[in-house]
């Protein structure tokens, strides 16, 4: 049975831990700042034979979970191995999945969004007939009214039926099983929960509606963050994985 992924004392550094992807040591090392006591969890490195494809054998011990990822350490894999998600390939997904919703919304959508361009139409003859002040006036209330309440209603609807039950059934939107990603949890594989979709669906789609810079703000937090977790992410518990 091979060694599953984590942190693990370095074999060529006794004051550092490598990552074990499960198969091969990486090039992803944590150096401790300070000296501390040595910890029941980190015992010495094996003296396995030596392998074609590392030049140390595999570890015999793992970092614990709940110290895992090390402080100031980002994650390259979930505490089981499973490798993280790129955030182009997330990118690239999520730029599939709106032009869906966007085809899908539009058909389901379509009568409001009709008299809506109908309104829109009118205050613009309005304003080429040389009376900006009342065409501005007609724009404003066409999107304010009940079509364009309706259309928000519907839109809305649509993205949480394709969110949720996509990835609570499949593990991912179709955007991202094309790319080969899976949203799971962080401590354990499989399906997301329904609680998990419906506050993934809540924390991205729904408040990028109401909250301004909220939808960038939520895209590039995994830039920085230690689990690459985006904040919808972070209020449902989950990561985005590379399908195994």
């Amino acid at each position: 049975m091979s060694t599953p992924a984590g942190w693990y004392p370095d074999p060529s550094a006794p004051d550092a831990l490598r990552w074990w992807d499960g198969g091969r040591w990486t090039e992803h090392v944590h150096r401790a700042a300070t000296t501390s006591p040595p910890q029941p969890w980190l015992s010495k490195a094996p003296t396995a034979p030596q392998q074609a494809r590392s030049p140390y054998g595999a570890p015999h011990q793992q970092y614990p979970p709940s110290q895992y990822p090390v402080p100031g350490v980002k994650a390259i894999a979930t505490p089981d191995g499973q490798a993280l998600g790129g955030l182009g390939f997330r990118l690239l997904a999520r730029i599939v999945d709106w032009i869906l919703l966007g085809v899908i919304g539009t058909i389901a959508a379509w009568s409001p969004l009709q008299t809506i361009d109908a309104q829109v139409r009118s205050a613009f003859d309005v304003w080429m007939a040389g009376d900006p002040e009342r065409g501005s006036t007609l724009i404003v209330e066409a999107t304010r009214s009940g079509a364009a309440s309706t259309a928000t209603f519907i839109l809305l609807a649509v993205s949480a039926v394709y969110t949720i039950l996509t990835v609570r059934l499949a593990g991912a939107t179709p955007g991202k099983l094309l790319f080969r990603l899976r949203v799971r949890d962080w401590q354990r594989p499989g399906l997301p929960s329904w609680g998990q979709a419906i506050i993934r669906w809540l924390g991205c789609d729904l408040l990028g509606q109401v909250v301004p810079f909220y939808s960038l703000i939520d895209f590039l937090w995994p830039c920085w963050d230690q689990r690459k977790q985006a904040l919808h992410d972070k209020m449902g518990r989950t990561v985005v994985v590379r399908k195994r």
